[in-house]
């Protein structure tokens, strides 16, 4: 049997995805929920990306499990959204409400039972012999509708709850270093690129145009194969990219709506008992330098200031108008400031003093830096030095 270059590109999509979807599923680790969603939504792509097997060996003498097994796609988006309640969550547990997630592949399945499951073989393949581009029939038509405003829901969904997971970070952990939540933003939105060729590529079947069909499925097979192989050993290699957070915690703006907190305090403003904690909060950071522990969190500050969590998060978040990371980094920055300038302190690398100081990434420590002072690390360093001499 002779393959095209567009067969040989899905088998070998098939053929990844499974290799690696049954090393999830053998891999024993304190990731166990997540191994399993992202190893099921690698073998429902793989049977969506496949063009040979399926239309090869099931579909001619087994037509309505072919339709069946290609309906699974509609588990794909909403298991890739639950993968990302999994890595994102550190309380996240699979429950029965999550069936919900099944509806659409319900209702289009229950409505084939007519015309098409209820039908024997050769009425079944006369179904699917009828000219879905000129003429679909409804059930198709319907299918299709409703799978591509599925897609949009839960695309639009993932890129929401990531959003709020940054905000969260933000205003409860003080280290960049410890969340990369813009892996799972790639994450998502290379899918959702990979689904809008898909989209694509049905409405140029639909309109008949051949060349631009045959290369949008190309261009799709061929961003896919790179996608399967990019997200998995990312997700394998680097399992330090995701820190659980408590799926109780809410972004500040949503806890200043449900408790009516007064607006931020703004410059010539008044305000007695907030100045009175801000000056605490001031004065314990610079005294008790708790913010050279680089795994700081409003919770563990929290503990050490004698300020309830929720109270010290909408005093930093909110009325300070600050994130807790750019607040917490801020006396980090000075810190470092401080030693950079002292030639007593000159043989301490910047990697040293980045360490020191709570940082523990390069990267973050020179961002911080930048952002404050308008110069590196390196360039305060010689200015200052330079002067003193």
């Amino acid at each position: 049997m002779e393959l095209s270059l567009n067969e040989i590109i899905s088998l070998l999509i098939v053929f990844v995805s499974l290799l690696l979807a049954t090393f999830l599923f053998s891999t024993r680790s304190a990731n166990n929920k997540s191994n399993l969603l992202l190893a099921l939504f690698l073998i429902i792509g793989a049977q969506d990306a496949d063009t040979v097997i399926i239309r090869t060996f099931i579909n001619p003498s087994h037509p309505a499990l072919s339709v069946f097994i290609s309906m699974t796609v509609l588990f794909q988006v909403p298991l890739l959204y639950l993968y990302i309640l999994s890595v994102i969550y550190s309380d996240f547990k699979l429950k029965w409400k999550y069936l919900a997630h099944a509806i659409p592949f319900i209702v289009i399945n229950l409505m084939l039972i007519p015309r098409f499951y209820s039908a024997d073989p050769e009425g079944q393949m006369k179904f699917l012999g009828q000219n879905i581009i000129s003429a679909p029939p409804f059930e198709v038509l319907t299918s299709f509708i409703l799978f591509h405003i599925q897609l949009l829901v839960y695309i639009i969904a993932c890129f929401v709850t990531v959003n709020k997971y940054r905000k969260v970070l933000l205003e409860n952990f003080s280290n960049a270093s410890l969340f990369h939540y813009k892996w799972l933003f790639q994450l998502i939105f290379i899918f959702a690129v990979e689904s809008f060729l898909a989209s694509l590529k049905n409405l140029f079947m639909f309109l008949e145009i051949d060349l631009a069909y045959r290369y949008s499925m190309l261009l799709m097979s061929l961003l896919l194969l790179g996608y399967i192989c990019w997200m998995v050993f990312r997700a394998m290699r680097t399992p330090e990219l995701f820190r659980g957070i408590d799926s109780k915690l809410q972004p500040v703006s949503r806890m200043v709506k449900a408790n009516g907190h007064p607006e931020a305090i703004k410059p010539g403003q008044s305000d007695l008992e907030t100045g009175k904690k801000v000056a605490l909060l001031n004065s314990f950071m610079a005294e008790s330098e708790p913010y050279l522990d680089p795994s700081l969190s409003i919770y563990n500050l929290s503990k050490q200031i004698n300020i309830p969590p929720k109270d010290l998060s909408l005093l930093i978040n909110h009325d300070l108008n600050q994130h807790f990371f750019d607040f917490v980094n801020g006396f980090r920055v000075r810190k470092a400031m401080e030693i950079l300038k002292d030639p007593n302190k000159e043989e301490l690398t910047v990697l040293e003093i980045l360490y020191e100081v709570g940082f523990n990434s390069k990267s973050s420590f020179n961002t911080a830096f930048k952002k404050l002072t308008r110069l590196t690390p390196t360039e305060y360093r010689r200015k200052y030095l330079l002067s003193a001499a």
